[in-house]
């Protein structure tokens, strides 16, 4: 059985220090990666006319490993901090994970 997922959320530019702040103080996580993303979409409609033009629109891409049995309670805080965004997420489970020493 697998204990450990990696949870991937997308976060807008805009929400990305308010996301930051709700993990840093959670006791379950031990750190995060972050990344500067561009996301496409069929409903580019939807972005602002700058990000029209450019055809994308910037995101900040958070990745935490963590305990299956810590999600819920990580998916909580996150959607507290910014309940009206449809921030989109999703969990990979992992098979391994280590150090190289």
């Amino acid at each position: 059985m697998v204990d450990q997922v990696i949870f991937t959320l997308n976060v807008p530019t805009e929400l990305k220090d308010d996301v930051v702040d709700v993990l840093i103080a959670l006791p379950s996580i031990t750190g995060f990666n972050l990344k500067n993303i561009h996301g496409y979409s069929k409903e580019h409609s939807l972005y602002d006319i700058s990000e029209q033009v450019e055809g994308y629109k910037s995101y900040f891409q958070i990745e935490v490993l963590i305990s299956k049995v810590n999600i819920d309670k990580l998916k909580s805080n996150v959607s507290s901090v910014c309940p009206s965004a449809k921030l989109k997420y999703w969990i990979t489970p992992v098979l391994d994970s280590g150090h190289f020493e």
